[in-house]
């Protein structure tokens, strides 16, 4: 795991959970979910290849009584020349049809992490998703990637009587992408 999150982890007191998907000669590549609440029943999910590996992770936290899913992926970025220039959006639903079919139905939580969804809200593994996590706050989606692209998302499945705020991490933390950091609770 890349020593930036560890530590970031540790300065705050947070439960952290990494899963690489791939390494470099100076850093590991992967999926993390930093949460307030210890993770229990964490899992990694291969998600269907297309030009490299691709994970997610999910887990499950305790939030005033309540026993949420926290889910968190990569979607591909792009594909290979060979599968063709636009069918990234095809891979991207794949992906999320198969991280979709992972994680238990109904039940609440939050689903977050970078879609990749360069066609924005139009693109079928955000449709995919928005349908099964249909309580997003207001103001979302927000930029993340280069102050114009909304590439990274935070959907929820909220429990009645609950509510969600978000808001965008004033700092990338040595990434491309601005994380997004969310606070549930009983409304």
């Amino acid at each position: 795991m890349d020593g930036n999150v560890l530590d970031l982890a540790r300065r705050w007191g947070l439960t952290a959970f990494f899963t690489p998907t791939r390494s470099s000669a100076r850093t590991e590549h992967g999926n993390a979910v930093l949460a307030t609440r210890p993770l229990v029943d964490v899992r990694a999910i291969e998600l269907p290849r297309e030009r490299q590996r691709r994970t997610a992770i999910a887990a499950f936290a305790e939030v005033d009584g309540q026993r949420l899913l926290v889910a968190t992926m990569h979607l591909e970025n792009r594909v290979s020349w060979w599968r063709g220039v636009l069918p990234a959006d095809r891979a991207r639903e794949r992906q999320m049809r198969a991280l979709l079919a992972e994680l238990p139905a109904g039940v609440p939580g939050v689903l977050g992490g970078d879609f990749n969804t360069w066609l924005e809200p139009g693109e079928g593994a955000y449709r995919l998703a928005v349908e099964q996590f249909p309580d997003a706050p207001p103001g979302l989606p927000v930029a993340t990637y280069g102050d114009r692209l909304a590439l990274d998302h935070l959907l929820f499945r909220l429990p009645p009587g609950w509510s969600a705020r978000w808001r965008r991490a004033p700092s990338r933390y040595g990434s491309d992408h601005y994380p997004l950091m969310a606070v549930l609770g009983r409304s």
